[in-house]
């Protein structure tokens, strides 16, 4: 089971979450912050965009599970400042 908020898929092994803002500057400062926890796991999910939505997609490391370090960053990413004003 993925963390709160998060579509979690066997094939592939993936978590999917589309997160939604009032605004396009603050879509825009979610991007910016998930690019620095980008920088700081390592970790580099796929990413669509609109004017006040993010869809964020984390894939599992050996492609046949979600291990740990893609759930870490599902809970961290949710927990961004710019997710709060949503």
């Amino acid at each position: 089971m993925g963390p709160i908020d998060w579509t979690e898929v066997e094939r592939p092994a993936l978590l999917r979450r589309r997160f939604e803002f009032p605004a396009y500057q603050h879509a825009q400062a979610f991007l910016n912050q998930l690019g620095g926890l980008s920088k700081q796991t390592g970790l580099y999910p796929d990413l669509s965009f609109g004017r006040t939505h993010v869809s964020v997609t984390v894939y599992g490391s050996n492609g046949a599970t979600v291990d740990d370090a893609a759930r870490e960053f599902a809970v961290r990413a949710a927990a961004l400042p710019a997710v709060t004003v949503a």
